[in-house]
């Protein structure tokens, strides 16, 4: 077929190396007359859209019409086509199958020595792929940004310095904070860490935040809350799914902390010189699992001048090394001490970056969120 398209020899080397070419591109190729009348197609064309050499000879580009593009997309491209020019373009195809595929698409004229047009040449690459992988990150994108708006800003409290970092082992992640100012003063300051990371944690995630604020926004105790978060959740999660959440209230007037813990890793309260003042273990089991669980509510722990309130999430103590050893609750610990002379704000960054340094920059195998709250020192 190709050795006729080159002037003046019908079998020389170039002709031959032409249609070697041809035949092992990866692209589809085409050929058609002046008519549109499929005189060749390559190995590729068959490949990607399932039609035989022997169906597609004789017959026209078509065959492959999906019906997504208008009469006026054809018109225009005919157009090029009787002004000499190329074609260069997206073009929705349907394969024999009837399954769509998407084809950047390139159709040249091709013309004899005397200047005469003879034949078309479409050369295609299925984009279908490419195509999936951009809207998948495109998306990914969308839900990363949506999820960054929900991180509320750490919140000005009269009395304390409260900061806040979260950082996804992906696009998306499974971890949760937020700062939910209530009616009577108290300020809300909620934890929680989904199964797993990446999309379908941050939709759990999504659902987890609403499910905090529609019940403090009812005024309940911590623990109703969680008993309430619970219900909706079973409704929600696949079997096997939870989710843990810490929830305290900061009593700004009373320089208090109450909480409750759904399987949470246990909160930090640090004396002032650095010592762990109490821990905030869990009060209940996971979110999701069990019908009519229950959570008690802690009595209030004070939080006086100079301490510290570290909240966190399994991240931070689960991240390994290269060598198979995790950072360790312990180093955590010696951390916070390290970090405590910082604002509240670069203590939750550090905890983050001291664990990257741990991990050599190998990629991250969980979120990382941390939470702290910093009395201020007495005047």
């Amino acid at each position: 077929m190709f050795r006729n398209l080159v002037p003046g020899r019908e079998a020389n080397q170039a002709s031959l190396l032409l249609s070697r070419v041809v035949e092992l591109t990866a692209d589809s190729v085409i050929l058609t007359d002046t008519q549109g009348v499929i005189q060749f197609v390559n190995p590729a064309f068959e490949a990607t859209s399932v039609f035989g050499r022997e169906e597609a000879v004789g017959r026209t580009p078509r065959i492959l019409k999906s019906g997504l593009h208008d009469a006026e997309f054809y018109r225009q491209m005919w157009t090029r086509f009787a002004q000499g020019l190329s074609f260069k373009g997206m073009v929705i195809n349907r394969k024999k199958t009837g399954e769509l595929y998407w084809a950047q698409q390139t159709i040249t004229s091709m013309r004899d020595k005397s200047g005469h047009l003879n034949h078309f040449v479409s050369v295609s690459q299925d984009i279908t792929e490419l195509r999936k992988k951009r809207e998948q990150e495109f998306q990914l994108q969308l839900a990363h940004d949506g999820q960054e708006r929900f991180y509320a800003a750490p919140p000005v409290v009269p009395g304390f310095d409260i900061g806040a970092s979260a950082h996804p082992a992906d696009e998306t992640g499974g971890d949760y904070f937020d700062f939910i100012s209530m009616a009577d003063g108290t300020l809300v300051i909620a934890v929680a860490d989904a199964k797993g990371h990446g999309f379908s944690s941050a939709l759990v995630m999504a659902l987890t935040r609403a499910y905090v604020r529609s019940f403090a926004a009812m005024q309940l105790e911590l623990d109703e809350m969680l008993a309430h978060i619970n219900r909706m959740l079973l409704k929600d999660l696949e079997h096997g799914h939870f989710v843990t959440l810490f929830l305290a209230r900061l009593n700004s007037s009373h320089r208090t902390l109450s909480y409750a813990s759904a399987g949470h890793i246990p909160g930090l309260v640090f004396f002032e010189t650095g010592e762990v003042k109490c821990t905030l273990d869990s009060t209940g089991p996971l979110l999701g699992l069990f019908l009519g669980s229950k959570f008690s509510l802690q009595q209030p722990i004070s939080i006086d001048p100079g301490e510290i309130a570290v909240f966190l999430t399994d991240g931070v103590a689960e991240s390994t090394a290269p060598h198979g050893h995790e950072f360790g609750t312990e180093r955590a610990l010696d951390q916070i001490r390290t970090l405590s002379q910082g604002s509240a704000s670069n203590i939750a960054d550090g905890i983050y970056y001291v664990t990257r340094e741990f991990v050599q920059d190998d990629l991250q195998n969980d979120d990382i969120t941390s939470v702290v709250i910093k009395a201020d020192r007495a005047k």
